[in-house]
């Protein structure tokens, strides 16, 4: 009797199995391919073209094989349970990501020495091109060196403070160094949420802080504009999308508008406008840190008709910078963001777009992070 229980208990095991194994394939089949994931913020894989040629070199079995995990039914569903139940087995690192206190996500950060000295290079060497140009350089730790008391007790993230340090040391003398490390820890001591729990951006308010002390550091005086607060709900973040989980905490965040000031915003290869720094059409979407501007573009120019001082500013920035310009914008008459994620082959090299629009100071605004891991500093010349 017992040998046939056993038996059946394997038939209904293996049956289970294909039915599951075949289920899925069928489902996958019947399912329209999805083009865009908002919890990966990303195109999916589409169903790859068949060619003799490419099933030859191997093109087509490599598509096949990202259409097939792109398009799995329920692929976010299960991520989010294979995240929960490793929490349950406390694995506090996944993709990445520390799960820390107060639930918070800490991006683990290890040093790339390398690319940190090329970066720095290629900073150096815009210091050499203009050399009569005031620039300054505020590097900004991420939450993981901030809230480093957030981290589980077990965990291997390297020190970000070396890196600052390390890169404060190499820069030429001519480029003024500023990093918020001790204003932010202190704006967070005193209750101030100065980065997302699953984002890896600081929030508005931790910009103000870091935009405060480097106004300070630059004797620029204090910032006196008026600001209306709008919040949005329901914001889950790019850590979030890397290990989502049913546990995680939905944020606000904070949109301010300076209530005496008009601006006019133009993105200059795209060769539109607009009189906002918010983009409304990414209110509704997971993807809400793009509502600063709809994302990161080459070159935006900012001008404002009720600034404090009458100057124009270049900054060279990541997406750190975005939620920092309400008070960029308050601050100066003429402000313009280049990225060099995207500002390539352009008509100008930023060191002739300095000269030749008479920029009177150049700030960078990067995070440690992006410093660390980017490799588009070449085209800083």
């Amino acid at each position: 009797m017992n040998k046939k229980m056993e038996k059946i208990s394997q038939i209904i095991m293996v049956s289970v199995f294909i039915v599951f194994i075949f289920g899925f394939a069928v489902w996958s089949f019947l399912l329209k391919d999805r083009k865009f994931s908002e919890m990966e913020n990303r195109n999916l894989a589409q169903f790859p073209e068949f060619s003799w040629k490419n099933l030859k070199d191997g093109s087509f079995t490599d598509g096949l094989e990202k259409y097939m995990s792109d398009q799995l039914p329920l692929k976010d569903e299960l991520v989010t349970l294979k995240t929960d139940s490793d929490r349950l087995l406390m694995h506090d690192l996944q993709n990445g990501v520390y799960f820390g206190k107060d639930g918070y996500y800490l991006q683990d950060y290890k040093e790339n020495t390398k690319q940190v000295e090329k970066n720095v290079g290629c900073i150096n060497d815009l210091a050499k091109l203009c050399p009569d140009t005031d620039i300054n350089f505020m590097l900004v730790p991420n939450s993981i060196s901030v809230m480093d008391d957030k981290l589980p007790k077990v965990n291997t993230t390297g020190s970000q403070q070396k890196t600052i340090d390390k890169v404060e040391g190499m820069l030429d003398e001519k480029i003024k160094f500023y990093c918020p490390m001790s204003d932010l820890k202190a704006a967070v001591e005193s209750g101030v949420q100065a980065y997302y729990k699953t984002d890896h951006h600081w929030t508005s308010d931790g910009a103000r802080v870091g935009f405060d002390g480097l106004m300070k550091f630059m004797g620029e005086g204090e910032l006196k504009a008026d600001y209306d607060v709008r919040e949005l709900d329901g914001f889950l973040g790019t850590l979030y999308s890397k290990a989502p989980s049913a546990f995680a905490d939905k944020e606000k965040m904070k949109l301010y508008t300076d209530k005496g000031n008009s601006l006019n915003v133009e993105y200059v290869s795209e060769k539109k406008t607009a009189d906002s720094l918010f983009d409304s059409s990414f209110e509704d979407k997971k993807d809400k840190y793009s509502v600063f501007f709809g994302g990161n573009y080459a070159n935006v120019n900012i001008k404002s008709t009720n600034a404090q001082k009458d100057e124009k500013v270049l900054i060279l920035k990541d997406s750190y910078a975005n939620c920092a310009m309400p008070y960029f914008t308050s601050m100066y008459s003429d402000v313009t963001m280049i990225d060099l994620r995207f500002y390539h082959i352009q008509a100008l090299t930023v060191s002739e777009y300095i000269k030749q629009n008479n920029i009177d100071k150049v700030i960078l605004l990067y995070n440690v992070d992006f410093l660390n891991s980017d490799n588009n500093f070449v085209w800083i010349e």
